[in-house]
């Protein structure tokens, strides 16, 4: 067996707790015989000093960048910061660059010019296309805690942007009892739409809201196969949107029907794909943040917030992580063996050669200067 390197990068996104490797995980790695890297980061769940104590190499944080070996595997979570110079590693994690995403050509041509090579942890798929590592419940489980804390404030006559930034939480119990006390201060329950409640997402969404005893309304496909945008959501509280689109249609709601009378006043966009060609919620612009986690709709007389957070699990950041590692480990193992035929790791580098084929994406050749004779 070829021993082979991992570098565990620093998450730069701002708020970004998550880790794509646990202490216990990076070991098991190290004892099979691999070289295991792990950044320093001021911001992991994991403190530096879990990863020292079990002897693993430390190295200081974005020194990938100039100090990582050129065949490393890179392994974060969250994409890499824009920039503009070639990217000439293996990279491992979510980039969201293949829906046509703002400044996804500029980053997938990144690779191209440094001969990089990048496996989207969102497309490692089974032969039945399913993901085989994923954040989706706790997002949804997030997302909808994150609804319901909304709708709160505005009961309450406040902005929820006035809790910025978002502390995340120790535990899903914490959370739980933090909104279950706020509800039962206020007295009343909102009415709560899941649309994609049977996936992953919305199921977590499900979970949080039956541990904090609101009654929810469940849609899949079929009740969203109607005529749109849809009427009937305007008689929710709350909209949790845990859909996965991959293609262009007629969108759930547009600002015109927004205009009606209507109890929604909370939209909580789990998939959050505003500057996409699929997003089925286009009346607001941009992700928000866990800095300032709510967006309202200038454009409506009526009160309607969207929070639209693209790393949720972030607010649970122990436990999404763990899930989620013990999900991908098995892989990863497989991955650094060289067992890669057939994989979901050769099927995500098929998209990347697909996607940039398909954008056109080709190396510029340099000219070498000619010398002075």
């Amino acid at each position: 067996m070829t021993n082979r390197t991992i570098w565990l990068r620093h998450e730069t996104k701002p708020f970004e707790e998550r880790s794509a490797l646990t202490p216990q995980a990076a070991l098991m790695l190290k004892e099979l015989g691999h070289e295991v890297i792990i950044e320093r980061s001021p911001s992991r769940i994991f403190k530096d000093d879990e990863f020292e104590a079990l002897g693993l190499k430390m190295m200081p944080t974005n020194s990938w960048i100039n100090f990582a070996p050129a065949n490393a595997f890179i392994l974060g979570l969250k994409e890499l910061d824009v920039h503009t110079f070639p990217l000439t590693h293996r990279h491992i994690h979510f980039a969201h660059v293949y829906k046509n995403q703002t400044g996804s050509k500029e980053m997938l041509d990144r690779f191209i010019q440094g001969d990089g090579k990048l496996y989207d942890l969102e497309y490692l798929t089974d032969p039945k296309g399913r993901r085989i590592a994923a954040f989706g419940k706790w997002a949804g489980f997030v997302g909808a805690a994150l609804g319901l804390k909304n709708w709160i404030c505005q009961q309450r006559g406040k902005d929820f942007n006035d809790c910025g930034p978002l502390n995340s939480y120790s535990s899903q119990h914490e959370l739980i009892n933090d909104i279950s006390k706020e509800l039962d201060e206020l007295g009343s329950r909102p009415r709560v739409l899941v649309i994609g409640n049977r996936g992953r997402c919305g199921r977590g969404a499900k979970e949080l809201l039956e541990a904090v005893g609101v009654e929810m309304t469940g849609w899949g496909r079929a009740d969203t196969q109607v005529a749109r945008p849809i009427k009937q959501i305007l008689d929710y509280d709350i909209l949790v949107n845990c859909t996965l689109n991959k293609k262009p249609a007629e969108p759930f709601l547009n600002l015109e029907i927004l205009q009606n009378e209507r109890n929604l006043s909370v939209i909580s966009d789990v998939s959050c794909d505003p500057t996409g060609p699929c997003n089925p919620l286009p009346i607001y612009p941009d992700i928000t943040t866990i800095d300032i986690p709510t967006f309202r709709v200038q454009e409506l007389d009526q009160l309607l917030e969207v929070t639209a957070i693209d790393h949720l699990p972030s607010l649970l950041p122990r436990e999404s992580t763990e899930e989620y590692v013990e999900q991908l480990l098995p892989h990863l193992i497989n991955l650094l063996n060289g067992d890669i035929e057939d994989s979901p790791w050769e099927n995500a580098l098929e998209i990347f050669y697909q996607k940039t084929i398909e954008l056109g994406l080709e190396k510029k050749l340099v000219e070498e200067p000619q010398l002075l004779m």
